[in-house]
C-alpha cells in the first residue's frame, strides 16, 4: 500500500523513517514535504549493528550515507526538529562475538542481543552517540535499552558477579534458583537495573560532552525506549523483566520513549479493562513530567491514520501529547519477539 505522507505529517506526529521508505532523494523528499513537518526522524543505526552514516566506530551500510548526510543537513537548514534512531543492545554485528552475547540459564546464546553488563559496549555506544551528535540533530532515539527478559543474562561475567550475592557458585547459578527466593529475586532485579542504568549514563555523558564540544544552543537529547506490553506485565512488569527504573531514567536523560505493545498486534479498545489497565500503567509519566521530563508514545508498523488515531486517543487519556511512529517493524522483529516471550 502506497502511503500518503502528507496526510501523516498533517497529524503532527514524528515519523521515524528508514531510507528505503523514501523512494526519492532526501532533497526531493524534503522539498516536497518540509512545509508539513514539525519534527521528523531517520534511522542512523539499525538492529543489524550497521550505521547508515559514515561511522568511524561501527560497520557502515554505505548505500545510504549520502542520503543521511543530505537529510540531516537539510532538516537543519529548514529548522525542522530532527531525531535519529539508534539501536543499542540490539546489535547483530557486535553480538556475533560470543563474549558479548546474552545467554540464557540453559546456555543458549542470542546472536542479536548484547549482554548489558559490558562496560566496553557502553563505551562503544557512547562513541556512536558522539558521532551522531556531531551532526546538527536534536535527539537520538535509543532502542533496545534493556535485557531480553527476566531470565537473562547468565553469561560467564554475569554469573561471576552475581553468584556471590546469593551464596551460590557461578557455574551452578540459574534463574530458577534465584526465582525461588524472594530476597534473591529482588537483588537480581536491582542488580540488573543498575547495569542498564550505568549503560544509559555512558550515553547521556557522551551526549553532554558532544553538546559542549560543538557549542550547541540546545543540548542533544537522548530518548530511552521502554517496552510496555501485556506479555511482560505492562510498566510494572516491564521494569523487572527488562531492567528499567523510570525515576532513574528521568534523572539520567529526562526523556522516555514508550514503545506500546511491541509484542501484541493491536491496542485494546477504549472502555475495556485492558485499555484501562494500559492507561493506568502509564501513570508513572505524570511524575516523570512533573520533574521536567518528556514522555512520548511510540509504535512500530503504523501504516494507517486509524492506527495513529488510536495512539492519539490513548495519549489524551494518559496525558501524553508527543507521538513517534515507524511505518515498519525492525528487520529482526520475529527473532526479537521470540526471545522476549519465548522459552530460551
Amino acid at each position: 500500500m502506497k502511503l500518503n505522507f502528507r496526510e501523516f505529517f498533517m497529524q503532527k506526529m514524528t515519523i521515524l523513517f528508514r531510507p528505503d521508505d523514501v523512494e526519492m532523494t532526501a532533497k526531493d523528499f524534503l522539498s516536497t514535504y518540509a512545509s508539513y513537518m514539525r519534527e521528523v526522524g531517520i534511522v542512523g543505526k539499525d538492529p543489524s549493528g550497521k550505521t547508515i552514516y559514515p561511522s568511524r566506530t561501527a560497520p557502515v551500510d554505505d548505500k545510504y550515507t549520502q542520503f543521511f548526510e543530505q537529510w540531516v543537513a537539510l532538516t537543519n537548514a529548514l529548522s525542522i526538529d530532527s531525531s535519529v534512531g539508534m539501536d543499542f543492545y540490539t546489535d547483530g554485528w557486535f553480538a556475533r562475538d560470543p563474549k558479548y552475547q546474552s545467554v540464557s540459564q540453559k546456555g543458549t546464546a542470542l546472536t542479536h542481543q548484547i549482554c548489558p553488563n559490558r562496560e566496553e559496549f557502553w563505551q562503544y555506544g557512547a562513541e556512536i552517540v558522539k558521532e551522531l551528535g556531531a551532526y546538527p540533530i536534536d535527539e537520538i532515539l535509543v532502542f533496545g535499552t534493556g535485557y531480553v527478559r527476566e531470565e537473562f543474562c547468565f553469561c560467564d561475567r554475569c554469573r561471576k558477579e552475581f553468584a556471590p550475592m546469593v551464596d551460590q557458585e557461578p557455574k551452578r547459578l540459574v534463574y530458577d534458583y534465584i526465582a525461588d527466593n524472594p530476597e534473591y529475586l529482588a537483588k537480581w532485579h536491582v542488580w540488573r537495573t543498575d547495569k542498564v542504568m550505568q549503560g544509559l549514563r555512558y550515553l547521556q555523558d557522551a551526549a553532554r560532552d558532544v553538546s559542549e564540544a560543538t557549542h550547541r544552543s540546545k543540548p542533544l537529547r537522548i530518548a530511552v525506549e521502554v517496552l510496555i506490553d501485556p506479555e511482560s506485565g505492562l510498566s510494572e512488569g516491564g521494569s523487572k523483566k527488562y531492567g528499567y527504573d523510570y525515576a532513574k531514567i528521568g534523572e539520567i536523560t529526562g526523556n522516555v520513549l514508550i514503545n506500546l505493545f511491541p509484542w501484541s498486534p493491536t491496542l485494546p479498545r477504549r472502555g475495556t479493562k485492558e485499555y484501562n489497565d494500559l492507561v493506568e500503567s502509564l501513570y508513572f509519566t505524570t511524575e516523570f513530567k512533573r520533574r521536567g521530563g518528556r514522555a512520548s508514545l511510540f509504535r512500530w508498523g503504523v501504516r494507517t491514520l486509524e492506527q495513529f488515531q488510536e495512539i492519539k486517543a490513548l495519549g489524551k487519556d494518559a496525558g501524553i501529547d508527543r507521538f513517534v511512529v515507524s511505518f515498519h517493524y525492525p528487520a529482526d522483529y520475529s527473532t526479537r519477539r521470540e526471545s522476549a516471550i519465548g522459552n530460551y
